[in-house]
């Protein structure tokens, strides 16, 4: 375990991992709407849900090819997140940085 206190060790870890898995089921969320919503739609929920995750989208259009369409291309930037999380819980549990439980027993 590092130097590090608990209470900071925890927030390093649980922060990032937060707001990765609002992003995740916002996109998620995204999907579903935009089967019942059309593109140019103009309700509140389908044009608060596009702003959020556009940046997610555009990203994900980098490293997909343009022949995706805009739907599918949702369901990869979710993809895309989740590995991210992945990635950043094998990097902490490596590096042992992940928070434990005060006071659990050691394995």
């Amino acid at each position: 375990m590092a130097d590090v206190d608990s209470q900071g060790l925890f927030w390093l870890y649980q922060a990032p991992n937060l707001v990765l898995a609002a992003l995740m089921y916002t996109l998620l969320g995204r999907f579903i709407l935009s089967l019942v919503f059309a593109d140019e739609s103009d309700k509140v929920i389908w044009r608060t849900f596009r702003q959020i995750t556009q940046p997610a989208i555009e990203a994900a259009r980098i490293v997909t090819p343009a022949a995706v369409h805009e739907r599918i291309l949702v369901l990869l930037a979710f993809v895309w997140v989740l590995f991210m999380r992945m990635l950043m819980f094998v990097g902490f549990a490596a590096a042992g940085w992940l928070p434990t439980i005060v006071g659990a027993p050691g394995p």
